[in-house]
């Protein structure tokens, strides 16, 4: 099977080898750390041993989005037909997706048939109307209230499916500098990160923000990984990120990324560039110029960047990466990464960051190991 087949994703888990629950403290979780060319492993290790095993011209990136109480249970709820109706409805749920302008949202919602156009619905002091039915579910007009105040008070964290929810678990699906209201998943190599762990590290940070999407948990469909079309995240960075880069680079330093979702956001960065404006572009020193200009000369033929939006001293955008094997990257030159589920995108994109035979002797040696797979799973750290 080919490096392109999907077919070439598939691997067998145990189900006992899928975390559950996070392991306490969550720094405790095991770490195989590999070489990232070669795929030898260096050693065995855990995450609490990061300060003594990352060299110190490392910068770590993180993803400081925060996993929003998105799923809202609608036994609180009472629905409002245009027939002037009501209804309280047990069993269902609106599970929100994201914002399109300051007072309308996408969500899912179940059970589909409660949710037609002009339905309003009323949860605390949140009124909502349904005004059109999207390809993922439904668009929802706020006309009172907060949904954000609502997912707070209501809501439940979405907890991947794989693992079996209780409220218990919340507090572990949530990163320790999580700021950034956003995402329905979490970054989940940065779940690993305790205060303690942080205040060990002497490496230099940084922070982005990709607000994770319901694609993360969506399989590859096509047999050929290449016509696949993945899924879109909003990213949110400071444009002086452009700068920071540079200078890291520039000073034979190595960018850590943490997690895929850290990946995508610092891989997208040469397609921003390269729709930038002459203008926007002229407000860089000359040497940030040069070391972006140069990247655009090996990018992938596809903009995975379309439009942005600048203010305030941010960007914020959309970004279609697609890393796959044989992608050039740009950017990142180490990552740490939890275990991914078959026929992912994120697998493809460990594989593509290592190389695909690398990886799957890694994850085989996982297995053979009994290490702990998925979200609240062990990891792996892909030094350059």
């Amino acid at each position: 099977m080919s490096d392109f087949s999907l077919a070439s994703y598939d691997y067998h888990l145990p189900p006992e080898l899928i975390a559950q629950e996070a392991v306490h403290p969550a720094d405790q979780a095991r770490l195989l750390v590999a070489d990232r060319i070669s795929g030898a492993i260096l050693t065995e290790a855990t995450y609490a041993e990061l300060p003594e095993i990352v060299p110190t011209d490392r910068v770590f990136f993180f993803n400081n989005s925060r996993v929003l109480r998105s799923r809202i249970p609608l036994d609180q709820a009472t629905i409002l037909r245009p027939d002037g109706s009501q209804k309280v409805e047990q069993n269902g749920e609106i599970f929100f997706l994201e914002m399109h302008g300051s007072d309308r949202f996408e969500a899912l919602v179940r059970p589909g048939r409660l949710f037609r156009e002009w339905v309003k619905i009323i949860i605390g002091a949140l009124e909502l109307e349904v005004i059109a039915t999207t390809e993922s579910g439904r668009l929802f007009s706020i006309t009172q209230g907060s949904i954000y105040e609502t997912m707070e008070q209501y809501g439940q964290l979405p907890l991947p499916p794989y693992i079996a929810y209780d409220r218990e678990k919340e507090k572990d699906y949530q990163t320790v500098f999580a700021t950034e209201n956003g995402s329905v998943a979490a970054p989940t190599a940065s779940l690993h990160f305790t205060d303690s762990l942080l205040e060990r590290l002497p490496h230099a940070r940084e922070y982005v923000t990709l607000h994770v999407g319901l694609g993360t948990f969506k399989w590859i469909t096509t047999e050929d990984i290449r016509d696949y079309a993945i899924h879109g995240e909003v990213i949110e960075i400071s444009d002086t990120l452009f700068s920071r880069v540079a200078e890291i680079h520039q000073s034979e330093w190595k960018i850590l990324a943490v997690g895929t979702t850290v990946c995508r956001t610092l891989e997208s960065l040469p397609y921003l560039w390269m729709i930038l404006s002459p203008e926007e572009k002229s407000q860089y020193p000359e040497e940030v110029q040069v070391y972006w200009d140069k990247k655009m000369g090996a990018l992938h033929t596809h903009s995975f960047v379309e439009s942005y939006e600048h203010a305030s001293g941010r960007f914020r955008f959309e970004t279609h990466i697609y890393i796959f094997p044989w992608y050039i990257f740009q950017v990142v030159d180490e990552m740490i990464t939890n275990f991914h589920l078959p026929k992912s995108s994120l697998l493809v994109l460990i594989s593509a960051f290592s190389s695909f035979e690398n990886v799957q002797r890694l994850y085989q040696h996982a297995i053979e190991h009994r290490y702990r797979f998925y979200s609240f799973g062990d990891g792996m750290y892909l030094r350059d």
